[in-house]
């Protein structure tokens, strides 16, 4: 972080010293504007509370620094300072301590180690992981190799396989079982419901029968009943006795509908309930090949991608995806919760219109795609009937939403400007 000191100024109109603050901190980076009493005057990019709750940089704010960055560099610390930082934790926790390990060091280290990946890092564990870390330190890309040519390590990430396949199998068969069981009961309940059946239409012949002595409007009327004695029914004060003993009548037949259903069910549902149990219960003892196959069989099938998600979906030159906002919510979700930060962000310039995202997938995008993707962002904007259209482009990590503005407002640096001609659909123009 740099600090820029500029004294005040006498004139006709005295200003006060003010400091110029550059905060170098990558993709974050930002130049703030601060009085003397340290309130935020001006800034190149504003972060309010919906980008972060606890460090907000706007006008009239109070400024705070950004938090240090703490993180351990593995190459200079000792092995008492990376035991104490590591001590406790899981090896999926490691990269927010240490520097510059993520999940494939991260990998390479246990595997060195000879650690599962459940580790806890205590005790010896923890010995062997700083050790092994040490080694990756030195030369990251030597030991992941390393660590893949042991036979140990081959082994250890065999048995991790079987027991990441045995855990899924026994999550779904579990899963399975509860639905089974759940059916089963659902079963039960409707030959039980189907044993009143015959409690209701009885009702029903009831109120026929003394239809004569049921007053209009009534909630409750008590009749004299077929086997002596008597007995209340309850009524919907907005019908006749007929209508009553009919409604009676249809959920007697309901209910004796279900239970013929559920019947012809029953057997196979016990049958279903009896095999799963069995399964589960014989897991441990099948083969690597026959859980990996059975794991196939009962995880379900993934949708395509490319027909999920907000935005209509465009193939672009060089193999490239073309997101297209068709609301406003849709430019919210593809631009803030869909596009990655190296992606391209595009929008016509000067007028209303979509968001358009080329999703880059860590590749270089040419610019025949970046004309590709401007001449939809332009067809799908209220300068569509024009021709030679200005559109910006720019990576999605440097546009950001406008506080307190309408859904799909943004502010974005960075870009530059392409003039095409408008079209909703250039790959058949192409062709």
């Amino acid at each position: 972080m740099t600090r820029l000191r500029f004294g005040p100024r006498e004139g006709f109109v005295a200003a006060p010293p003010v400091d110029l603050i550059f905060e170098a901190t990558g993709r974050n980076c930002n130049l703030i504007l601060v009085d003397d009493a340290g309130t935020i005057l001006g800034s190149a990019r504003e972060v309010g509370a919906e980008m972060n709750r606890y460090r907000q940089v706007r006008p009239g704010a109070t400024y705070r620094p950004p938090p240090p960055y703490d993180k351990i560099d593995p190459r200079r610390a000792d092995d008492e300072e990376l035991a104490g930082a590591l001590r406790g934790r899981t090896p999926a926790q490691v990269k927010r301590v240490v520097d510059g390990v993520g999940p494939e060091l991260t990998r390479a280290t246990l595997a060195l180690a000879g650690l599962p990946q459940e580790a806890r890092l205590e005790g010896e564990a923890l010995e062997a992981f700083v050790s092994a870390l040490r080694e990756v330190a030195r030369d990251p890309r030597g030991a992941s190799a390393r660590a893949l040519d042991r036979p140990d390590v081959a082994r250890l990430q065999a048995r991790q396989r079987r027991q990441a396949d045995l855990n899924r199998v026994r999550s779904l068969l579990r899963e399975r079982l509860r639905l089974a069981e759940k059916r089963l009961r659902d079963v039960d309940k409707a030959l039980e419901a189907a044993e009143d059946a015959d409690r209701v239409r009885t009702e029903g012949d009831l109120l026929l029968a003394h239809a004569t002595r049921v007053p209009a409007g009534v909630r409750e009327v008590t009749l004299p009943a077929f086997e002596g004695g008597e007995v209340t029914l309850a009524l919907d004060p907005s019908s006749s006795a007929a209508q009553n003993a009919e409604r009676r009548y249809r959920q007697a037949r309901k209910r004796e509908d279900r239970a013929e259903r559920a019947l012809d069910r029953q057997d196979d549902l016990r049958a279903e309930v009896d095999a799963l149990r069995r399964e589960l219960d014989g897991l441990d003892d099948w083969d690597d090949d026959s859980l990996r196959a059975r794991r196939a069989k009962l995880e379900p099938a993934r949708e395509d991608r490319r027909t999920r998600g907000p935005g209509a979906r465009y193939p672009a030159p060089h193999d490239f995806t073309v997101l297209v906002g068709r609301n406003a919510r849709d430019n919210v979700a593809i631009t803030f919760r869909v596009a990655r930060s190296l992606d391209v962000w595009l929008h016509v310039q000067g007028w209303q219109g979509s968001h358009v995202i080329v999703q880059a997938g860590g590749r270089e995008v040419p610019f025949d795609t970046i004309l590709f993707a401007a001449r939809l962002a332009a067809g799908h904007s209220k300068a569509s009937g024009g021709d030679n259209v200005p559109v910006d482009y720019t990576l999605r990590k440097y546009v950001w939403k406008v506080k307190g503005g309408p859904p799909g407002a943004v502010h974005y640096t960075q870009q530059k400007t392409v003039f095409v001609t408008p079209s909703r659909n250039p790959a058949a123009e192409r062709a």
